[in-house]
């Protein structure tokens, strides 16, 4: 085995403890196998936290240890960046007996992911509105556009944008459970990553555009939701601030 192949099989070893090959393989005692994986775990579970810092006051560290020590069980880091680790864990949550009892917690790691991951995108040339006139008019309806990096979007079934906003502002939660659920629109303007609570029109809007519908498409879309849909307050809000990256015609070749 090269120098390679080793240190892959080492780091495989490390993230899966089912592997049941001796550490002798490795060269290494079972103890500082043991010390490998427990300090990869720590690792795992530390990024957790630091990149879902509203969960883990919501249910205490011990939930969330314990919570986290659970993810990272079933789920191996696939990058060597742990900025990276974590998209799942939302998903991991709706689906965790114990969780069971608070069914907004999955909403707000899933904005809370999308806060983290907006943070750490890439910056991106933001398309102008003047751009647009490279476009006939006529044909504005097939417009397709693509976001920039740190856009995203989040769906909700719980108010987990004021859950957040209450926990990172030190507000009371107090009747806010109570509210209707609130899909968010995550954005990033120098540095500072922003967070806005969308109607469910607004919400659709956003989804069918971001997710490759021509702009008459995603009009529809909104106007199923809200017949009162203000498609020009809406277009006016992809460019203050710049959510867009380009734009292309949908018909286009």
């Amino acid at each position: 085995m090269n120098w390679h192949d080793w240190q892959d099989a080492l780091l495989e070893a490390i993230a899966d403890p089912a592997q049941q090959a001796p550490a002798a393989a490795w060269g290494l005692s079972p103890a500082g196998l043991a010390v490998y994986r427990n300090n990869y775990r720590v690792g795992l579970i530390e990024a957790l936290a630091h990149s879902h810092p509203v969960c883990r006051e919501l249910v205490g560290d011990d939930f969330f240890t314990a919570l986290a020590r659970e993810y990272v069980k079933t789920h191996a880091s696939l990058s060597g960046n742990l900025h990276r680790y974590g998209a799942d864990f939302s998903d991991f949550i709706a689906g965790f007996e114990p969780c069971r009892e608070l069914p907004y917690l999955a909403d707000v790691a899933r904005l809370e992911w999308a806060v983290h991951r907006s943070y750490y995108a890439e910056d991106g040339e933001p398309l102008a509105a003047a751009e647009l006139a490279a476009a006939p008019q006529a044909r504005w309806g097939e417009l397709v556009f693509a976001a920039l990096p740190h856009v995203a979007l989040c769906p909700a079934n719980a108010p987990a944008v004021s859950i957040w906003l209450a926990h990172r502002e030190r507000g009371p939660l107090e009747g806010i459970l109570q509210r209707a659920p609130e899909p968010a629109l995550v954005h990033r303007i120098e540095g500072d990553v922003q967070v806005r609570a969308l109607s469910a029109a607004d919400y659709a809007f956003h989804a069918a555009l971001f997710g490759g519908q021509a702009l008459a498409e995603a009009a529809e879309q909104a106007l199923a939701q809200d017949a009162e849909f203000d498609l020009q307050t809406a277009l006016l809000g992809l460019f203050q601030p710049p959510l867009l990256a380009s734009f292309h015609l949908s018909t286009d070749a």
